[in-house]
């Protein structure tokens, strides 16, 4: 599969998983300058993940989360995010 139909196929996943966690990006777009291009970066990353099955499978298993699967490539920017969340809240 090339990399613009797995972004394509994939692009509900980052943001379905940073809900579990807390994030709402539509609020970080408001209030950040960065959350654009942080976004941005994060759906790159997750296209260009071989873990798409086990994510959704996750997502559609786990309603609320502390944290995101290990296999993730956004894990840490998430684990950020859900931080700053907290703090906010």
């Amino acid at each position: 599969m090339s990399f613009f139909d797995r972004l394509v196929r994939n692009v509900d996943l980052m943001p379905r998983l940073a809900q579990r966690l807390g994030i709402d990006w539509a609020d970080r777009m408001d209030h950040s300058p960065y959350a654009a291009a942080e976004y941005r970066d994060a759906l790159m990353r997750c296209a260009q993940c071989s873990k798409d099955g086990a994510c959704r499978a996750w997502i559609e298993r786990v309603h609320q989360a502390d944290a995101a699967p290990d296999y993730c490539r956004n894990k840490e920017m998430l684990q950020r995010l859900a931080k700053d969340t907290e703090k906010q809240g």
